[in-house]
């Protein structure tokens, strides 16, 4: 019999992200698309479903480097070679022509989790030839960046067996909520791990400390190692910068009571929180341009906010 899938309530930073900025929203992401996957499923769940999948460039972006690198971390945790970095940079710009061409002639439409589905191509939002080319460029920069630096030195250095996790989706709980994370890379190094996350786009946010938090308190329980023997170093790729941080006790426990107000503020509002059922209308519209205008779901929220619209089509990068 194919597998039963249940909507259960979860937690992680980036739907507490979602539901601080706009409650609608997080119901869109986490309950509107459910099951939209369904042969059957009705048509506005559908469309919900195929619009969660859109990124915008600066999110295209980053998922495009992310792919590269877990890929080279990968073979180095298999013992496999990596290839040389005009290769992986020439690879990649290859697909990412490839992804465009199938975001701008909306193949994504059939095949939502497959196909590269761009928010810029949905929403008709003007791009310049210029502006799509600098989004390659800027995706060969972080890659030169990583390739170049220490840090991916020290990381060739290491034994396979040093590597813990590559983006593997993971999770612990907090009073029987499960809470999901996936770090970008883990290692061991001696006594301690590090954790690796690598960043393309703006310096460092608030979520970020929430989420090294996370990241700290789920390896200090899967490998059992003392909260300050967890490192994280945070590697601005734009800017060839790592920042390294540790988490101290007392600043743990303020996350952790920070997570459990957020999901108290989250299941507050839900019809049913023990089946975990939810209602659009009793999550609030957050109507602000700044917000509605980079929203995936703004056609079916706001009919009426047009995030843009472009003349013609791009080339591409």
């Amino acid at each position: 019999m194919p597998r039963e899938f249940k909507n259960d309530f979860k937690w992680s930073v980036s739907r507490d992200k979602t539901f601080r900025e706009c409650p609608r929203q997080y119901w869109f992401s986490a309950y509107g698309a459910w099951s939209g996957w369904e042969p059957q499923a009705d048509p506005r769940t559908r469309e919900i479903y195929l619009l969660k999948q859109l990124q915008t460039r600066p999110l295209w972006i980053g998922d495009v480097v992310h792919r590269c690198i877990k890929q080279s971390l990968e073979n180095l945790s298999r013992g496999i070679a990596v290839l040389p970095v005009e290769d992986i940079l020439a690879l990649t710009r290859k697909r990412m022509r490839s992804e465009f061409r199938e975001s701008r002639d909306g193949r994504y439409r059939e095949d939502p989790r497959s196909m590269r589905a761009l928010f810029e191509h949905e929403y008709r939002v003007h791009v310049t030839d210029g502006e799509w080319l600098e989004a390659a460029e800027t995706v060969d920069r972080c890659l030169l960046n990583f390739y170049d630096s220490e840090a991916w030195a020290h990381l060739r250095s290491l034994q396979p067996s040093d590597f813990l996790e590559v983006e593997q989706l993971a999770s612990f709980e907090i009073d029987g909520v499960t809470v999901n994370l996936k770090m970008d890379c883990a290692v061991r190094e001696t006594d301690h791990v590090v954790v690796w996350d690598w960043k393309t786009g703006k310096r460092e946010s608030q979520s970020a400390t929430l989420q090294l938090a996370c990241y700290a308190f789920y390896v200090h329980q899967r490998y059992h190692v003392p909260i300050p023997h967890v490192v994280m170093r945070r590697f601005e790729l734009m800017h060839g910068e790592v920042i390294q941080r540790t988490i101290h006790e007392g600043e743990l426990n303020d996350v952790l009571s920070y997570v459990r107000g957020s999901i108290a503020d989250m299941r507050s509002i839900l019809d049913d929180p023990d089946r975990n059922l939810a209602s659009e209308e009793r999550f609030m519209k957050v109507s602000r341009r700044e917000i509605c205008s980079r929203c995936n779901f703004v056609r079916l929220c706001e009919p009426g906010f047009a995030p843009g619209l472009r003349d013609k089509p791009e080339p591409g990068p």
